[in-house]
């Protein structure tokens, strides 16, 4: 708060103030008060009236200045009225008065959503819950009737399940950090459940898969992670172009640091569009190409994999193939071992 603004409020003030020492100085001239007694009334109301605008001044600027010193250092804003004591002067109570109802009322706000994203996810997963039932009903039928018409609905199926699977997780995404428990994980381990999982696909593709070096222990969280996993390989599948598709997974040890690499022999990403593959409903050119792309899948990988505190980015040569890989930390218990 500067002087020079407060003096400037306080304008009105000053001048009611000379104006009301005028009249003083003029009644006791009349009622014939010599200059002395002028000149002591004069200190003694100039001295008054100095000492309310400096005490006035003080509290004000120690209170603004301390309103801006934590709202600065806050991470969390809300907090602002829980951490500032109430001033003594009435604008300033006001102001407090008006920040707790602006408070409460985004307190308001954030509890309906809140409430709303829980419904919704409640709603996602029920809704996740009922459809896999006629799936898994469906994937039984075909397995029992094998054909080259079932091996493709089987096909088809799976790409269903896929997208069930990353609705369910897009409605968890927004909890990570509620709903995680990080322990030791195998990579080996993790990466094969994915394989067998999704077998069909690569026999029926026709897709060769090269693993290597995956005898590496990782922290993370296995349901996450297995999902982040899946939505790579799926998505590296969709691109393959080639008569001769190969799928390379393999990881190294780095300093501080496992990554793990996944890598196909695909169509490859423009240089223009490398960029922005994270962002939510990115699809650029290879989406003109595949209109099933919905540019969901590596967004969610890499919102998850930031609430993980894991590294990802992708690296592509058009034509050639795309390499996305995930950094994962090497805590100080596995250098212990």
């Amino acid at each position: 708060m500067k002087i020079k603004d407060y003096l400037f409020e306080k304008l009105y003030f000053i001048l009611l103030g000379l104006l009301t020492y005028a009249i003083i100085v003029l009644f006791l001239y009349g009622i014939g008060n010599n200059t002395q007694a002028i000149m002591v009334v004069s200190l003694l109301y100039w001295g008054m009236l100095l000492a309310i605008l400096i005490i006035e001044y003080v509290r004000r600027a120690s209170f603004y200045q301390r309103l801006l010193d934590t709202a600065q250092s806050l991470d969390e804003k809300y907090l602002l009225t829980e951490m500032m004591e109430e001033p003594l002067f009435l604008d300033g109570k006001i102001l407090m008065e008006v920040l707790h109802e602006v408070d409460k009322s985004m307190a308001d706000h954030v509890n309906l959503y809140r409430s709303a994203q829980a419904d919704y996810k409640d709603y996602i997963e029920m809704w996740v819950h009922e459809i896999k039932t006629p799936l898994a009903a469906a994937k039984l039928v075909i397995s029992n009737n094998p054909s080259a018409i079932t091996d493709s609905l089987h096909e088809e199926i799976e790409k269903v399940e896929s997208f069930v699977e990353q609705a369910l997780f897009y409605a968890r995404s927004t909890s990570v950090e509620k709903d995680y428990l990080i322990k030791e994980l195998s990579l080996q381990e993790c990466i094969s459940k994915i394989l067998r999982k999704h077998s069909k696909i690569f026999i029926l593709q026709k897709i060769s898969v090269e693993l290597s070096n995956l005898d590496q222990i990782v922290y993370s969280d296995n349901k996450w992670l297995e999902f982040i996993l899946e939505q790579i390989i799926l998505n590296a599948i969709k691109y393959m172009d080639k008569e001769e598709k190969t799928l390379h997974i393999y990881a190294e040890r780095k300093e501080n640091t496992i990554h793990l690499h996944i890598q196909d022999n695909g169509i490859g990403i423009c240089p223009s569009d490398i960029s922005r593959i994270f962002e939510r409903g990115f699809t650029g050119k290879n989406g003109r190409i595949n209109e099933k792309a919905t540019g969901m899948g590596l967004y969610l990988c890499k919102s998850l994999c930031d609430k993980l505190y894991l590294g990802m980015y992708a690296a592509s040569s058009e034509g050639e193939g795309t390499t996305i890989t995930l950094d994962f930390p090497i805590s100080t218990l596995m250098l212990l071992k």
